[in-house]
């Protein structure tokens, strides 16, 4: 079942607004998500669906639960607090530092699917 032309504008708005708040370009995310940058826009712009796994990965990238993407409805303040963290922290980082963190957030988030993870 798809949803509405006007949900996907909604959520593709909610999904901008939690990269821009970060401070991440659409170029970062795509790198992170390993999907396309033009995807990125795509969904943003309400004119691709975001698969499940796609938005659980959004959702982990930007500290946001999945409920809050889909109703923009913050359920978890503990996470809130975490996303306003990392959002002040990435605030000063140089393009290059950011890049950094996207493959080292990479390297992690590889290594936990290895199962060598914690």
């Amino acid at each position: 079942m798809s949803r509405p032309d006007g949900e996907e504008m909604e959520l593709g708005l909610r999904l901008r607004k939690a990269r821009e708040y970060l401070g991440l370009s659409q170029e970062e995310v795509a790198n992170v998500l390993s999907i396309r940058r033009v995807a990125i826009t795509e969904i943003e712009s309400g004119k691709r669906q975001v698969k499940a796994t796609e938005l659980q990965a959004f959702a982990k990238v930007y500290g946001i639960s999945e409920t809050e993407l889909l109703n923009g409805r913050d359920d978890d303040e503990e996470r809130s607090a975490r996303t306003d963290f990392l959002a002040r922290t990435f605030s000063d980082l140089s393009e290059n530092d950011l890049q950094e963190v996207a493959r080292f957030a990479e390297f992690l988030r590889n290594r936990g699917k290895q199962g060598t993870g914690p």
